[in-house]
């Protein structure tokens, strides 16, 4: 009785790296480790955009709560600690762009740069490190393939064989029943069974001499294959060991908590917050708006008719002239309190000059000067005072039109003549100037810079 294997039967196929063809999952890893490098680059560069776009934030925030705290009502050091968490902001504005910027210098570019060195591309295309290996694979293979292909080939023929001797076996049996058969048939029937069991005989012969062959090769073609793997296996772990660093420099950027600035940032924060103390801005708000303000309060002043009187509406408080004014005599410091008033009335005998712009009353704008520096003006005016020094530079202007000063506190011109001017021009058009040593306001229009 002769062994039968089953018609349909077929190779076992476990999907080992050892059959055939197997090895092109390993070579794509070599494929897959370029791409990977794009990808581990594109991380990175969003992060870092991210950190680009989170520092812009804090900074365009910052700006904007500073203009709304500077504009607003709150003062002092409680002021100071409002700016205190628009400093963190900014500082923090700091730290994540260096952040952004180690990302891309020292993370991104490193793998650029390695991705470069490890991977080449051909003119087709592909990668020459993935065809390198793989030609390697192949060559390590093919011995064995072309025992394995005939493994493959006898055990064919062999269960052919088989099929064919069962098949010979059944018209046999049928016919040893059947009475129309003649003695000459019959016999052929029994030759074919016979000539299919020594077919069957050959092919198992063929097939077990196929298997021995495989057999012995096995260890020199697995000795030759993890030749190649373990080339494969070290320029992988070349890869995972170079990306297991980076992401150790992408840990090191973006743990902010060891940088040692970020301490500092919050002590700051804590310490500008903490200086905070109400009962100082209450002191100073009581010395710069409440009752603690100074008061020069009104006292008798005796006429003193060789000092100027000088006015100039939208100038609060008052000048002291170091030295001696125009026209008077020399002495001491001479005060110019209370100095606001409106301008004078055009000069109507120059008809190509424009009028300088309209005064009020006298009684808006008098002002006495006087050497003990107290003055008596009315009670709308401020009583500040200021130093005004005489000799201070000014800047030459040259007169455009004839101007006959009105009031003893303005001055007098003719076209062409050069002066210094002292104060830009006020709100109502004059300013403050300085001619032949006297000090005295003229209209801005009738003068240009020299």
């Amino acid at each position: 009785m002769s062994h039968h294997s089953d018609e349909n039967a077929v190779y076992a196929s476990t999907d080992s790296f050892w059959e055939v063809g197997n090895f092109k999952r390993t070579t794509k890893r070599v494929e897959d480790g370029n791409r990977l490098c794009d990808d581990l680059m594109k991380l990175v560069s969003e992060r870092a955009e991210i950190e680009k776009m989170y520092a812009k934030s804090l900074k365009e925030w910052a700006k904007k709560w500073n203009n709304i705290i500077e504009k607003g009502p709150e003062y002092g050091t409680t002021e100071a600690a409002w700016k205190g968490v628009l400093m963190e902001a900014e500082q923090r504005y700091e730290l994540h762009t260096h952040v952004k910027e180690n990302l891309i210098n020292e993370v991104h570019s490193n793998i650029k740069q390695w991705q470069r060195e490890n991977y080449h591309k051909s003119m087709m295309g592909q990668l020459k490190e993935k065809k390198d290996i793989e030609d390697m694979f192949k060559k390590a293979q093919k011995p064995w393939a072309k025992l394995f292909e005939k493994v493959n080939k006898s055990r064919a023929d062999y269960h052919n064989a088989c099929k064919s001797e069962r098949s010979a076996q059944n018209q046999e049996r049928n016919a040893g029943g059947d009475s129309s058969l003649s003695p000459d048939q019959v016999k052929k029937l029994q030759d074919r069974v016979s000539k299919a069991k020594e077919e069957v005989s050959r092919g198992r012969e063929k097939y077990e001499q196929s298997l021995r062959e495989i057999s012995d090769y096995n260890p020199k073609y697995m000795e030759d294959m993890s030749h190649v793997f373990d080339k494969a296996q070290e320029s992988e772990s070349k890869r995972l060991q170079f990306f297991k660093e980076m992401l150790f420099s992408t840990h090191k950027c973006l743990n902010i908590s060891n940088d040692s600035s970020l301490p500092r940032i919050y002590e700051e924060f804590h310490h500008t917050v903490d200086n905070a103390d109400y009962e100082k801005d209450l002191k100073w708000w009581s010395n710069n708006h409440g009752v603690n303000m100074p008061m020069n309060w009104p006292a008798f002043e005796e006429y003193t008719p060789d000092l100027h009187r000088i006015s100039k509406k939208g100038v609060k408080g008052a000048m002291s002239v170091s030295g001696g004014g125009g026209g008077g005599g020399g002495g001491g410091d001479v005060t110019l309190t209370g100095i606001k008033g409106p301008p004078p009335p055009a000069n109507h005998n120059n008809t190509n000059a424009p009028p300088p712009s309209s005064k009020t009353s006298d009684n808006n704008r008098i002002s006495t000067i006087s050497s003990n520096g107290v003055s008596g003006d009315d009670d709308e005016w401020d009583y500040s005072e200021r130093t005004f020094d005489p000799n201070k530079p000014g800047v030459p202007v040259r007169a455009l039109y004839d101007y006959e000063g009105v009031e003893a506190d303005e001055l007098s011109f003719k076209v062409g003549e050069v002066f210094d001017k002292l104060e830009d021009e006020d709100e109502q058009g004059w300013c403050m100037g300085r001619k032949e040593g006297h000090i005295g306001l003229y209209p801005a229009n009738y003068v240009e810079p020299v």
